[in-house]
């Protein structure tokens, strides 16, 4: 009789090495092990639905958990035999000095080869942005390998002529024509692998630019065609990117979901589906497929601090509570008084009614919001002292002696932080560091200008710090230094509200979305980026 078929549960990794200790406890293992495994093998099922039980039991403890389906390849060595180590096989993290503020400092991956390398697509992905999974829009390229030799028993004369028509046209970029050429040609030779796969490249090309140019609509036909040429890694990515883009993240999930059912250890594909669990507030998922990409070959020290910032997250908030009301989720720990919870959603809906009237608009409900006891808050946050609160997709607020007593501090913090949400959603994180903080300190006012003159003062006490040379996060700065960075982006949007009006800043949010930002600042308000960032 054929051995019975199980499901075993592997633990690849840990949040932290608070989680770590509890489960190597929980294994009876916690100071008995010589020398760590690659993997801990916890569970052998006879269903899927008992792995997956099996699965939310350990992940609940902070474990990351996979489940190993029958004749699938082991992921890793079971409990007790030693296996070499690779770059990224321990998931028990060390914190770092200095931490970055999520959302604000960018982080790049470099090229990637596409699979059986036939084309390296230009420019990068940028990963910061969450959301959004932008490609860069570096111009930078590698020519592409095309097919231009196709077996003679498969082809006619003309099928041959229109392929190399097409590839001639696709080096010039003339998309347009490369697929029309390609297309007809494998009308004739519907075997011609090659003229497939050309035509392929050529509408992943496409797609690209397309997205790249801020034609989404055009992005997501030209991705949709080519996925129907058959599985490439490369086009399930892209096509994710595109219907993010579009704002539809359901779309995005199953392309990306997709692509992995296809390369199950694609290390971009993993990583925007922990960039869209991460931005769904999903954060054990995000730090599970995180976990993912860096063994699958994604690495650095950009990666490593966000997967510890999730791991100080989800150790610190372990047995929080969740109060929700129509605009905001608020996770809180269960000592805090209720009145404090009230307290901080009051102000909270005041907050977004005032911008709802500056602006016409808010953020999209539900807003994240977490509450941290305060010594806890800059220890989980790795942000400087001076910071009152931090937007990482979620709203991070310390909440010790919050009473009547600091009702206007608490609003301005409330506007403060719900501005920077409401940036990151139209710009999908792609506003500059002045832009985001300038707009952010804009919203906080009563009355619109209302500290022109504390600016101008900090300015000019600073003349040093310039818009121009600003870093991507505040937080690099020191406390007098950052106080000028404020200040001159405070009267950059300032003077943008009220030459211009806020209109104007919303639709230089949506340009920014979907192009380079020189570009949307200059299509906005018709002037040059640079030279108006010389006057602040």
């Amino acid at each position: 009789m054929p051995p019975e078929e199980r499901y075993e549960v592997h633990i690849v990794g840990f949040a932290n090495d608070v989680a770590r200790a509890r489960v190597l406890e929980q294994l009876g293992l916690l100071g008995n092990l010589q020398r760590e495994p690659e993997c801990f093998v916890v569970a052998s099922c006879r269903s899927r639905d008992e792995a997956e039980q099996e699965q939310q039991r350990w992940r609940r403890l902070g474990a990351h958990v996979r489940i190993v389906a029958p004749a699938s390849p082991s992921p890793a060595e079971p409990l007790g035999k030693e296996t070499p180590p690779r770059s990224l096989a321990r998931a028990t993290l060390r914190a770092l000095a200095i931490g970055s503020l999520a959302g604000v400092a960018a982080w790049w991956l470099g090229e990637r080869a596409m699979p059986r390398g036939v084309w390296k697509l230009p420019g990068k992905v940028d990963a910061s942005r969450s959301l959004s999974h932008r490609a860069s829009l570096d111009k930078t390229s590698n020519p592409p390998v095309w097919a231009t030799t196709i077996p003679n028993d498969i082809h006619s004369d003309e099928a041959a002529r229109l392929n190399n028509e097409g590839v001639a046209a696709a080096e010039r970029k003339e998309w347009m024509a490369a697929a029309e050429h390609l297309r007809a040609a494998l009308r004739l030779a519907p075997a011609a692998t090659g003229i497939q796969r050309n035509l392929q490249q050529v509408l992943l090309g496409w797609g690209v630019d397309a997205l790249r140019s801020g034609d989404v609509g055009t992005a997501v036909d030209r991705l949709e065609e080519a996925r129907r040429l058959g599985p490439d890694a490369q086009v399930f990515l892209w096509l994710g990117y595109a219907f993010q883009q579009q704002g539809d993240l359901g779309k995005a999930q199953a392309a990306w979901e997709a692509g992995l059912e296809q390369f199950p250890e694609q290390p971009d594909l993993l990583l925007a589906l922990g960039e869209l669990w991460e931005r769904r507030d999903q954060r054990e998922k995000a730090l599970d497929y995180f976990s993912r990409a860096r063994a699958a070959g994604i690495d650095g020290p950009e990666l490593q601090r966000k997967m510890e910032r999730l791991g100080r997250e989800l150790d610190a908030e372990w047995e929080y509570l969740l109060t929700r009301s129509a605009r905001f989720d608020v996770r809180h720990p269960e000592s805090e008084p209720s009145r404090t919870i009230e307290f901080v959603l009051a102000n909270f809906e005041a907050a977004y009614d005032h911008l709802l009237q500056l602006l016409g608009v808010g953020p999209t409900p539900p807003i994240s919001v977490v509450l941290y006891p305060k010594e806890q808050f800059h220890a989980v946050t790795q942000s400087p002292d001076w910071a009152g609160g931090v937007f990482s997709g979620r709203i991070q607020l310390p909440v010790g002696g919050l009473n009547e007593g600091n009702r206007l501090q608490l609003q301005r913090v409330a506007r403060h932080e719900l501005a920077h949400a409401l940036v990151s959603e139209w710009s999908r994180r792609r506003a500059p560091a002045w832009l985001q903080e300038g707009m952010a300190m804009w919203c906080e006012d009563d009355h619109p200008g209302e500290r022109s003159d504390w600016a101008l003062s900090r300015r000019s006490a600073d003349p040093s710090i310039r818009l121009a040379d600003l870093p991507a996060s505040f937080a690099l700065l020191g406390p007098a230094e950052a106080e000028a960075a404020y200040a001159s982006s405070y009267l950059a949007v300032l003077h943008l509200a009220e030459h211009y009006g806020p209109r104007k800043l919303l639709e230089l949010l949506r340009a920014s979305a979907q192009q380079d930002f020189s570009t949307a600042f200059r299509e906005t308000f018709g002037q040059d980026l640079k030279d108006f960032a010389e006057a602040f």
